[in-house]
């Protein structure tokens, strides 16, 4: 090929250049959330690019998921059919309308990596971001059990999480070595959760201490925090129940904000215990 032919291909190359300028992809959405938007920003070098096609994946090259070839009109396909506003427009531009995908009321099996992909006959860029759908915890409550007088069995228990959660009984703000941590999965993908920790009186500080029950979710912004007080030397009961919601440090997940929730939750006490 002589100088001008090469001169000529790199010209053209120009002319159907295309570049991903910004994906947004939120990294964090709460279950049941009505609808999210994951956009794919692009820019072209020509008003029409030839073979333009956009394509969005889920969880790598074999997930396609969405595909959009201007004029016509976008194809759903794969976990996100049925889920997704078809006829969402993010922009007026012809080259631009169907960039961007409307999910409606995401749920926890959406949760992965999602990867833009625009082209045109001779080039390509692509981007990838990451995005959970959190589950928050039903059911969440810690209890005390006395069956023995000096013995108390501290218990926690959650449900219906996502993704996988960490759970641990701290005193004095350690955890407790003996606690013994339960996990489970449901057929929907949905975790349950079970700490049980056994607390002798000669282990606590004082006539009376406060537990906490730390639940939260990784990779998220999610933390809850339940607490109950046992008083040594308290009759045995079958249950004797003490739950606080405390204040709860949460961060975001870009780890640069961090907000302080002062609100007491439920207090429900049933105290038939005596102290010494």
């Amino acid at each position: 090929m002589n100088h001008a032919g090469v001169a000529i291909l790199i010209l053209c190359s120009r002319c159907f250049a295309v570049t991903i300028d910004h994906l947004e992809v939120p990294s964090v959405v709460e279950l049941g959330t009505d609808s999210i938007v994951l956009d794919c920003q692009y820019r072209t070098t020509s008003p029409m690019p030839a073979g333009l096609v956009m394509k969005w994946f889920f969880n790598g090259s074999s997930g396609l998921v969405y595909q959009w070839i201007p004029p016509l009109p976008p194809q759903v396909i794969g976990i996100l059919k049925g889920k997704v506003d078809i006829g969402f427009r993010i922009s007026a531009e012809p080259l631009q309308a169907y960039r961007a995908i409307k999910i409606l009321k995401p749920t926890t099996d959406l949760s992965g990596n999602y990867t833009c992909v625009v082209s045109t006959f001779i080039q390509e860029d692509q981007r990838t971001r990451d995005m959970i759908v959190y589950s928050p915890a039903k059911n969440f409550h810690f209890f005390q059990e006395k069956k023995y007088v000096f013995l108390v069995t501290l218990i926690c228990k959650a449900e219906e999480l996502y993704p996988k959660p960490d759970m641990a009984i701290l005193s004095q703000g350690k955890p407790l070595e003996q606690a013994v941590v339960d996990t489970k999965m449901n057929s929907w993908g949905l975790y349950s959760v079970t700490a049980i920790a056994e607390v002798h009186d000669d282990d606590v500080t004082g006539a009376s201490e406060e537990f906490v029950c730390r639940l939260s979710l990784p990779n998220t912004n999610y933390t809850k925090l339940l607490s109950t007080i046992y008083y040594a030397g308290s009759i045995p009961t079958t249950h004797t129940v003490y739950g606080v919601q405390r204040p709860q440090h949460r961060q975001a997940s870009s780890g640069t904000a961090i907000n302080y929730s002062q609100s007491l939750g439920w207090i429900f006490i049933t105290f038939l215990a005596l102290r010494r």
